[in-house]
């Protein structure tokens, strides 16, 4: 219980059995969300801007990755591109498009822009 706060405890010790089972529950559906939020399959965007143009633009398919990468992969891959562009006097900017084969879910596409 230490990644629990003191009003956390106390609050579990008041709750009976079936409260606590519910509690489990409800964290292991919230940290399998986050398992296949970071799974990635099918197609997906990597753009690099360098002063507000465009000089990277990687596209990955179902056959250039068929069996998925995580989130942290293309992060690291985006993070990569970022840096062999940088220099002092340039403003660089990324963006990940996730395409609705992603995933089994319906969205047309989710766009990550920092």
């Amino acid at each position: 219980m230490s990644n629990l706060t003191t009003y956390e405890q106390e609050q579990i010790k008041k709750e009976t059995k079936a409260q606590i089972i519910e509690r489990l529950e409800r964290a292991r559906a919230e940290a399998n969300k986050y398992k296949w939020l970071c799974e990635i399959s099918g197609r997906y965007n990597i753009i690099i801007y360098k002063n507000k143009k465009k000089v990277q633009e990687l596209k990955f398919t179902w056959e250039d990755n068929p069996h998925g990468a995580s989130f942290e992969e293309i992060k690291d891959l985006e993070h990569s591109l970022m840096k062999s562009y940088q220099d002092y006097e340039s403003l660089i900017e990324s963006e990940i498009i996730l395409f609705d084969d992603w995933d089994e879910r319906e969205n047309k596409y989710i766009n990550f822009n920092k």
